[in-house]
């Protein structure tokens, strides 16, 4: 089931969803500290009612969720999917697809002309299901590292 979060102890649990979502992408950015948690993020943006946290509850259980942010880009207003994760034992059921969706629904009657998404190029399964969803390549960075 999928439920807008408003209350502190969802967005607890979405935290340390967000945690695993950073955790999981040292795989693709050897850069991020192996000991960042996340804490009190959700609680304090689910208070600007332009941001949107869903959570997919299976059993009482938060295995997911999906973060939209309002942005402003050259004065243009859009949002921005500023995260999304499944546990991994949820994973392959379409859960991140119907979050995503009802995410999308939610924004596409707002005054807003885009949603982006950034995604590591590397992670092919979440460029996979973006594109499902008709998202573009609209810009693309590109790095050299060091060390």
């Amino acid at each position: 089931m999928i439920i807008r979060v408003f209350d502190d102890k969802r967005a607890e649990v979405c935290d340390g969803l967000l945690t695993k979502l950073i955790q999981d992408e040292r795989q693709y950015n050897k850069f991020i500290d192996e000991k960042f948690i996340v804490k009190d993020y959700f609680k304090n943006v689910i208070k600007d009612d332009n941001n949107i946290l869903l959570c997919y509850e299976e059993d009482n259980l938060v295995v997911g969720y999906v973060f939209l942010k309002q942005v402003v880009y050259d004065d243009v207003n859009g949002y921005l999917i500023d995260g999304l994760f499944v546990e991994k034992e949820y994973r392959n059921r379409g859960i991140a697809t119907k979050l995503l969706k009802e995410s999308l629904n939610m924004v596409k009657d707002r005054d807003i002309y885009f949603v982006d998404v950034g995604v590591m190029a590397e992670n092919k399964t979440s460029l996979n299901l973006y594109k499902s969803l008709g998202f573009k390549e609209f810009k693309i960075n590109l790095r050299i590292v060091y060390k």
